[in-house]
């Protein structure tokens, strides 16, 4: 019989909280958040393209010791969270559709709207500048993953409940492991 078995109780409840965790997460990146840059503050949510939210997942990892569930996601998403200072930025590669995907129309020197010929030009100078100011000031930080944990974490208490049923139902496995003998209603150490 596996340890997940014995412990039901237990996973189930760590199997809902870590994908009410991952809601969570999802629902910081949508959320408005205020950020302050060079040129003022400004609000919008962290998840632009989506990418982000959609690669977080509750993985189950069997461990030496039981089980696991880990959040995982795409690796830029810690950079997102605690932000970065230095280090090599996004390339063009990567900014450049990511600029396209915005609801913005470019504009010359001279305040006319960019030529459709002139666009791509355009829209990959901009690229350039966006990863000049990231290699040069950094990202600042959001603290989205604080701010989920912190919101998830209200409702841990409640684990107690699932763990103390696991407990109730396996005391004489668990006494064994430990190193007791059970003697009628007695564990005595050997």
């Amino acid at each position: 019989m596996s340890i997940v078995a014995k412990f039901k109780n237990t996973d189930a409840y760590m199997k809902s909280f870590s994908k009410r965790l991952v809601e969570l997460l999802r629902i910081e990146l949508e959320r408005n958040r205020t950020r302050s840059g060079s040129r003022g503050s400004y609000s919008g949510k962290i998840n632009d393209t989506g990418e982000l939210a959609r690669s977080l997942k509750s993985m189950y990892q069997k461990t030496d010791s039981g089980f696991s569930y880990d959040i995982r996601g795409l690796e830029y998403g810690k950079a997102v969270d605690e932000g970065r200072k230095g280090g090599r930025p996004p390339s063009t590669d990567v900014l450049i559709p990511w600029i396209q995907s915005k609801p913005i129309r470019l504009k010359d020197a001279t305040g006319k709207f960019a030529k459709v010929k002139d666009k791509q030009y355009r829209i990959k100078q901009l690229a350039f500048a966006i990863q000049k100011k990231i290699r040069r000031e950094g990202i600042r930080p959001t603290n989205f993953i604080g701010d989920a944990i912190e919101i998830a974490m209200q409702q841990i208490n409640s684990i107690a409940e699932p763990i103390e049923k696991d407990i109730h139902l396996n005391l004489d496995e668990i006494f064994k492991r430990a190193g007791y003998t059970k003697k009628g209603d007695d564990y005595i150490i050997e």
